[in-house]
């Protein structure tokens, strides 16, 4: 009951947040073949500024909204058996140690030798690259994936940790449960468009490069004890020797990054 609650509040939201963006669209509407021709336009002022940029797509996505809700540790699904599962880490999460790394015989029939990246995608999880090449101790992040898209945010993800030599030590496993679309499908903006906007906010600068882009859920609010996610375009910039997180809402096209 309490989700059907949240449902109709949300719902109720974002039909008046819809009415709103429509007279606003309506007013300021510019024709698709005016809105292609500026954003080459910016493209081509971008690459005179020597910014470098990834080939990107101008596909049109769909996707909605989600709610979802943290699993408590006794919640979340199992980690494999050939890691050994601790009571570290709080109420939210689920630590596993690599039998290997801490000298512990594997049990007879167990398999010795799952890498990190099978033991995440049996799961449902796919690797980050734009959180992992933020890490800067060799941590690796996998995303878990809700509504075919992977969540950003980090009660979505599991987080493999390593030694100095490149061994896996553990894992840390957080996970949504109870997810559900909060509306149908609705278009998202384009790859192009959400570099367009990035450019458009002042996020990149002469000389800086950045990533291509990917499609992630993002927590943007909490009701009730769930979770609002919305899809955001990502990308990885980089400027000199900094680099850092770009976001852009893929409803609207508005600057998300911190």
């Amino acid at each position: 009951m309490q989700f059907k609650r949240i449902t109709v509040l949300m719902l109720i939201l974002f039909f008046l947040l819809d009415i709103f963006l429509f007279n606003w669209w309506q007013a300021g509407r510019v024709a698709p073949i005016q809105v292609a021709d500026a954003n080459a336009n910016i493209i081509l002022e971008m690459k005179k500024q020597n910014i470098k940029l990834p080939s990107f797509s101008a596909t049109i996505k769909y996707k909605s909204y989600l709610a979802a809700q943290h699993a408590k540790k006794s919640e979340i699904t199992r980690l494999p058996s050939d890691l050994a599962t601790t009571t570290a880490g709080d109420a939210e999460e689920l630590v596993g140690e690599f039998r290997t790394a801490k000298g512990l015989k594997p049990r007879d029939g167990e398999p010795t030798s799952l890498s990190p990246n099978v033991i995440a995608y049996d799961a449902g999880y796919r690797y980050n690259p734009i959180l992992t090449a933020n890490k800067t101790n060799g941590d690796k992040v996998y995303s878990q994936v809700v509504n075919s898209l992977p969540v950003m945010a980090e009660p979505g993800t599991m987080v493999f940790h390593y030694d100095k030599n490149g061994k896996p030590i553990n894992v840390v496993k957080r996970q949504l449960i109870n997810s559900q679309k909060l509306r149908d499908d609705r278009p998202l903006i384009s790859e192009e468009e959400a570099i367009v906007a990035l450019y458009r906010y002042n996020e990149l600068d002469s000389g800086d490069r950045l990533s291509e882009g990917y499609l992630y859920y993002d927590k943007i609010l909490t009701v009730n004890g769930y979770d609002i996610y919305l899809p955001v375009w990502a990308f990885e910039a980089h400027s000199g020797r900094d680099k850092y997180i770009l976001k852009i809402n893929a409803f609207t096209g508005d600057n998300l990054s911190v």
